[in-house]
Formats: C-alpha cells, structure tokens, sequence
C-alpha cells in the first residue's frame, strides 16, 4: 500500500492549482490545527517544546535531520509539502496544520518520525533528537485533551493518551466496511466533490498531498491505485485525513471523529493552505457520505467484535 500511495511528504501532483500546500512568504497566523489556549493567552507547553527542541531538529541546513531544504514552507522543492516555516514565530502552526506529518500526534502516525525511520531522503535523526520529537509529540496528545493546559500525567488507568489513540484507531479500522462505505455512498459523493472550479480528484486521486479523493470505491480488479475504501481503511496517513480521536474525556472515554478541524482549515484557505481553492466544508455532498458512513461503522464499534485492524502497519 505504501509503495502504491503518493504520501505527503514526498511526492504532489504536476498540473494542480498553485502549491497547494505553501504559504509563500506570508505570515501562517494561527495556522489550521491550533490547540486551546487552555485559558492562558499564551503558548501551549507543546508549541514551547516544538518551538525549544524539534524546529532546530527539522530546519538544520546541512545536517542529516534538516527537511527545510525540501520542505521550506515559501518554496518547497516541486510540489511537496512546505511544513517547515523558515522563521520560529510560524514554525509551530505551519507544521501542525500539515495533518499526515503529525497524524494523531502518536509516534506511529507522524510522519515526521515514521518517514525518517524509513530512510526518506536519507535523511537522520540521533537518539536524543528522535527522544525530543517524541516528546513532543506526546505533550500534543496531553494538551489537546485536556484543553491546551498542559498539565496532568497523560494517562488514564494505566493507559496513556497515545495508547488510547492507537486503540481506537485500530478498533475503528477493523469496523469499517465495504457494505457501509457504499450504502453511505462514500465514492459516489467524494468522486464528484470540487473546490472552485477544480474536481478533488483531479489532484488527490491517487494520494497527493497526503489526501486520498477518488470515485473508484475498491481496488480495480484490473490494478492500478487503491480506491477509496481500501486507501482510508488500511493507510492510517490517509485515514486521519477523515477521522480523528477526541480524547476530551480521557483515555478511557477516547473515541473516533469525524476530522471537521482538517477539512474545516484547508477549506477556508487559512494559511499555509492559503493557495488551495475554498470550498463548503460542512455543507456538501462528500461530508454528507462521511456522515453516514461514520454513523454506520459507530454502530459496529459500540456492537463490538470487528476482528483485528485492517491498517497496515497498525497505527
């Protein structure tokens, strides 16, 4: 699947509208995946600790852990992602509103780690620099619980936020379905989604931009790119595109959402998707689908025994 699929951070699509995913020289703001402020006006414990221990990691010109000499949010090399703002003050909302480069912010779903460990560019991380990413990454899970405070051990039970986050991930995985995923009428209405003047598919039908939008529902019998289903239900970088996990209630109450806050940002053109046609996201076709396929597969996982994860690896 993953030598099929176009991911995020390594190859777009040629002919697309703009860089999609570059913010060019403005300012990113806010970004479109901020955590709560917690009530404290101020920056996050995660935001400091990106900003303190991984933004050095990441933009490191000649050295083996840089990304910024592909990745630079102003002019990223062909039309690869542009997740690394070339100053500290968007550092941290440029790469947090890249939803596959932080996936869940789990170890297992963050791109930022698992496309090093797989040797991406040869590019390398040392142990401590692989320590302080996790870290992070880890602080995200905690401050997006428990709004934005950044306090509290993470854990519930004896099971961390992380873990809870894999679980679910994993348990929603092995619910959905084929039968579903038609009778919600999920590549019908994703097959004709536009935004502007542009089909969804046009650039994102086989992966790119770390997004997956096509009308082919399944695998072709004849080959080709996965469809649909088969990319959303087996590769957890294009599953969080669509789904998330709230863990406002904690670890024991962690459960699948709906990913409103990805669609909601790239939507609106907020920066660093500023180039990217706007389009409704809440009123439409391919959300409607979404809907009802959610609702659905929520039925099979309060139901129970749907086998074992079909994402491959797990998340």
């Amino acid at each position: 699947m993953r030598s099929i699929l176009l991911t995020v951070m390594t190859v777009g699509l040629v002919g697309c509208i703009g860089q999609l995913d570059s913010p060019g020289n403005g300012s990113v703001g806010g970004g479109t995946n901020p955590p709560p402020s917690g009530g404290t006006g101020g920056p996050t414990m995660g935001q400091t600790m990106f900003e303190n221990d991984v933004y050095p990691i990441i933009k490191n010109p000649g050295q083996l852990s840089d990304c910024s000499q592909c990745h630079d949010s102003a002019a990223p090399a062909g039309n690869v992602t542009g997740f690394v703002a070339g100053n500290k003050a968007d550092a941290y909302a440029t790469i947090t509103s890249f939803q596959a480069v932080v996936g869940n912010f789990t170890p297992s779903t963050a791109e930022i780690l698992t496309q090093v460990a797989a040797n991406h560019s040869a590019r390398v991380y040392t142990d401590d620099q692989k320590a302080k990413i996790t870290a992070w990454l880890a602080q995200e899970v905690t401050d997006r619980a428990n709004g934005g405070g950044g306090t509290g051990s993470g854990t519930s039970g004896g099971e961390t936020l992380s873990a809870a986050t894999s679980r679910v991930m994993n348990e929603w995985s092995a619910c959905m379905n084929i039968t579903d995923f038609n009778t919600a009428n999920m590549a019908g209405a994703w097959g004709q989604m536009a935004a502007g003047n542009s089909a969804c598919k046009d650039c994102h039908a086989t992966g790119g931009y770390g997004m997956i939008v096509t009308g082919i529902a399944e695998t072709p019998a004849t080959g080709g790119a996965p469809g649909l289903f088969t990319t959303i239900d087996t590769n957890k970088y294009y599953t969080i595109q669509y789904f998330t996990v709230d863990l406002t209630g904690g670890a024991a109450m962690a459960k699948v959402v709906i990913n409103h806050t990805s669609f909601d940002g790239v939507s609106k053109g907020i920066a660093p998707h500023a180039e990217h046609p706007q389009f409704n996201s809440t009123n439409n076709p391919g959300m409607t689908a979404l809907q009802k396929f959610y609702d659905l597969t929520v039925t099979k996982v309060q139901a129970g025994g749907c086998g074992t994860t079909k994402l491959d690896p797990p998340a």
